[in-house]
């Protein structure tokens, strides 16, 4: 945007600043702490995956089960807190 694209104030048809009620009061920004809530979860889902399958190279062994338990139950929660965010980010704020 350059000075050229703003428009004088005394511009007639230059729109007023919005009233806090108005419907076209431009939107507060969403909270974010679903998504983060999200990739955490999913993230320590791929910790364990990863430590589960480097465990029977690093050990000489089988992994301990809670290393699949806990991808098992991270991974899938983390991606589906993911979409989740994202269907109720795609709906349209209320008016």
């Amino acid at each position: 945007m350059t000075s050229d694209d703003r428009r004088p104030a005394d511009d007639p048809w230059t729109p007023d600043a919005p009233a806090p009620g108005d419907a076209h009061a431009p939107a507060r920004p969403r909270r974010r702490g679903l998504f983060v809530a999200a990739l955490i979860i999913f993230a320590i889902g791929v910790v364990f995956t990863i430590a589960a399958a480097l465990t029977p190279f690093v050990l000489d062994r089988d992994a301990p089960t809670i290393l699949y338990l806990g991808a098992m139950f991270f991974t899938p929660v983390g991606f589906l807190l993911g979409l989740a965010y994202a269907i109720l980010g795609s709906r349209p704020p209320r008016v």
